[in-house]
């Protein structure tokens, strides 16, 4: 098993850079926040149903590893994986009452990223669990949260910045909110 972490400020900036580490305390890449699309934008203003930030992960150099992007699509609102060689569709879909799952192929393999019911968020590839994410119990501290990245294949330090990425962006800030993951819908579903 191989471990990454980061930790996250209670009031990230746009300037803020957060260190994705081994266990080591190497840093690997960053996850930055930026703004969406002004149409995303929009949109978020009006339904107030998508993501208000964008988040990414950038290299030592600060190109782009990976980056998530609020889609309007056929009335339905999906996420867009951004990699350095193509765009990903995730496709959202109801796990439990409040829990979601996301599913997207990449070539040949299947992946799937839902978040278990002990709070942990999980990702497998062809129905095999490769790498978890958890938030560590931060009662004690109230300057930061500090999320674990857990590969249990290889050491991959782009698969611990996808890792990163999906989970800051799609449940990191909807953990304490279930109406926001209630919001993000299909206007024909009922």
């Amino acid at each position: 098993m191989y471990t990454y972490s980061y930790k996250i400020p209670k009031h990230m900036s746009m300037q803020d850079r957060l260190p994705l580490t081994d266990e080591n305390g190497n840093v690997h890449c960053y996850i930055k926040k930026r703004k969406p699309r002004i149409l995303t934008r929009i949109v978020n203003n009006l339904f107030s149903f998508t993501l208000n930030y964008c988040f990414v992960a950038v290299d030592l150099n600060e190109k782009n590893i990976y980056s998530i992007n609020a889609l309007k699509y056929r009335f339905k609102l999906d996420y867009m994986l951004t990699t350095p060689l193509q765009k990903i569709v995730l496709k959202r879909e109801r796990e439990q009452l409040i829990e979601s799952k996301y599913t997207w192929q990449d070539n040949s393999d299947t992946y799937v990223f839902l978040q278990h019911y002990s709070a942990e968020v999980r990702l497998f590839k062809n129905d095999e669990e490769i790498a978890t994410v958890k938030l560590v119990d931060t009662r004690n501290s109230d300057e930061l949260d500090n999320v674990i990245i857990t590969l249990f294949k290889e050491d991959d330090t782009n698969l611990a910045a996808l890792m990163a990425v999906l989970y800051h962006s799609l449940y990191y800030y909807n953990r304490y909110d279930s109406t926001i993951l209630v919001k993000s819908f299909s206007l024909f579903d009922f």
